[in-house]
C-alpha cells in the first residue's frame, strides 16, 4: 500500500473513471434551409407538371379556362403553407409560367386593352398576393418552430453536460473514498507496526522493524539483514506475498559499490535486470549511522514499481532512521 497521495495505475480508479463523452460534431450552417428550398422547387414542379398533364388528358388544354378557380391553386396553397414564404412565391411563379404557356383567352371584341390584361393577370396577381400572404404567416410559425427546437436542442445538451459533469463528480468521490480508505488503512498499519517495535537490543529493533518499514516504502516483501559470520543473514521479513525472505543469506561483497574504496558502503538501487536475485524493481539500502562507520544492518524491499524514485527515497530516509535508532541503542546500552 503507497503512502503517495498522487495519482497511480489503480484498476479500482480507473474502473470508477468514466468514458470521456465525445463531442457531437455541429453540421454545416444553413443545411436544413437548403434541403428545404430545393424540396419545395421540386415539389412545386411536380404539381404543376401533374396539372398540365391532366389538362392535356382529360381536358382541351386550355389550362383549365373552363374550372373556376383554377386547379393551379393548389401548389400555391399547399407550397406556402409547407414551406413558407419562399416555396409559395415559387409555386405562384411556376404556375404563372404553366398558365402563360397554354393558350390565352380570346380577346372580345367589346373588351378594351385594359379590362383585356385585367383578366390574364387577375388569377398570377391573386396567386402571388395568396402566397405573400400565407407564406408569410407561415414562415413566422417556422421561424418560430425551429427556435423553439433550437432551444430544446441547447436544453438537451446543457442536461447531457450536467449529466456528464454529475457522473465525472461522482467518480471523483468514489475515488477519493477509496483512496481517503486506503490512507486511512495504512497509516492504520503503520501506527500499528510502529507500537510493535521491540527495542531489545539491535537484533529485535531490526526485526520487528520490518512490517513498519514496509509499510512505510510501499513495498510488497521488506527483508531486514544483520552481518553475521562475513554474511548477511535476515534476521526480519515482512511481506504479502511470502512469509519468508527470498534469500535468506547474502554474500559479504553486496554493499560492494564502484567507489573509490571497494570496501566502502554505497546505496545501491537495483534497476531492471541488474542483478539476476532480485525481480524488477528492487531496492537495495544499506543501514548506516548517522555518525558513520561500517553498515549495521541492509533493507532489500521488493515489489515497488518501476522507476519510481519516491519509493528509493522512502526506503534510504527508513534506512537512516533504522541506523539512528540502532545507534540510539547501541549508547543507550553502554
Amino acid at each position: 500500500m503507497r503512502l503517495s497521495s498522487s495519482r497511480t495505475a489503480d484498476p479500482a480508479s480507473e474502473a470508477l473513471e468514466p468514458e470521456p463523452r465525445p463531442a457531437t460534431p455541429a453540421g454545416p450552417s444553413g443545411s436544413a434551409s437548403t434541403v428545404g428550398w430545393y424540396r419545395s422547387i421540386l415539389e412545386s414542379l411536380l404539381l404543376v407538371g401533374l396539372l398540365v398533364c391532366a389538362d392535356h388528358l382529360f381536358f382541351d388544354g386550355n389550362r383549365f379556362a373552363n374550372i373556376n378557380p383554377r386547379p393551379f391553386w393548389i401548389p400555391v396553397l399547399l407550397m406556402s403553407v409547407q414551406y413558407g414564404l419562399a416555396g409559395g412565391v415559387f409555386a405562384a411563379f411556376a404556375s404563372t409560367l404553366a398558365l402563360y404557356s397554354g393558350a390565352l383567352p380570346s380577346q372580345l371584341a367589346t373588351q378594351d386593352y385594359y379590362a383585356y390584361s385585367r383578366l390574364i393577370v387577375a388569377e398570377p396577381t391573386s396567386w402571388l398576393a395568396c402566397a405573400l400572404v400565407l407564406g408569410g404567416l407561415s414562415s413566422l410559425q417556422l421561424a418560430h418552430a425551429a427556435e423553439v427546437r433550437r432551444q430544446r436542442d441547447e436544453a438537451q445538451a446543457a442536461a447531457e453536460d450536467l449529466g456528464h459533469g454529475l457522473q465525472q463528480a461522482l467518480s471523483d468521490l468514489g475515488r477519493l473514498e477509496l483512496q481517503i480508505a486506503a490512507e486511512t488503512r495504512t497509516a492504520g498499519a503503520i501506527a500499528r507496526a510502529f507500537a510493535g517495535l521491540e527495542p531489545g537490543g539491535p537484533e529485535r529493533l531490526a526485526t520487528s522493524f520490518a512490517e513498519f518499514a514496509r509499510l512505510v516504502v510501499g513495498a510488497s516483501d521488506l527483508t531486514v539483514y544483520a552481518p553475521r559470520g562475513g554474511a548477511w543473514v535476515a534476521v526480519g521479513h515482512a511481506g504479502e506475498a511470502r512469509d519468508a525472505p527470498r534469500l535468506a543469506r547474502l554474500d559479504a561483497d553486496s554493499l560492494r559499490g564502484p567507489g573509490p574504496s571497494p570496501d566502502q558502503a554505497s546505496p545501491r538501487l537495483l534497476a531492471a535486470g541488474a542483478s539476476p536475485l532480485w525481480p524488477d524493481g528492487a531496492i537495495l539500502v544499506p543501514v548506516v549511522p548517522p555518525s558513520g562507520g561500517e553498515a549495521s544492518a541492509l533493507i532489500v524491499a521488493e515489489g515497488c514499481a518501476p522507476g519510481q524514485p519516491a519509493a528509493a527515497q522512502r526506503a534510504q530516509d527508513v534506512a537512516r532512521g533504522l541506523g539512528g535508532l540502532l545507534e540510539y541503542g547501541e549508547h543507550g546500552a553502554r
